[in-house]
């Protein structure tokens, strides 16, 4: 057996696949603030202050509504 080999156990398998886990819902979670934070930042340039302002009204038709590109 090599030292290789002795390291390998299923317990050190699973702290590594725990490990995987953990920063891959780090990364995710990373992203999503990333993009909060870039929706505030747009928010802020286009002078909303209450989520309100961003609904659509009711008279709306339904279908995809989006922010004015600047």
């Amino acid at each position: 057996m090599t030292r290789t080999q002795a390291k390998l156990t299923p317990q050190w398998r699973h702290r590594q696949i725990a490990i995987a886990e953990y920063l891959d819902t780090l990364s995710e979670l990373s992203a999503r603030l990333e993009g909060l934070q870039r929706f505030a930042q747009l928010c802020e340039q286009q002078g909303v202050k209450s989520s309100h302002e961003l609904l659509p009204s009711a008279e709306a038709k339904p279908g995809l509504y989006l922010l004015p590109a600047s």
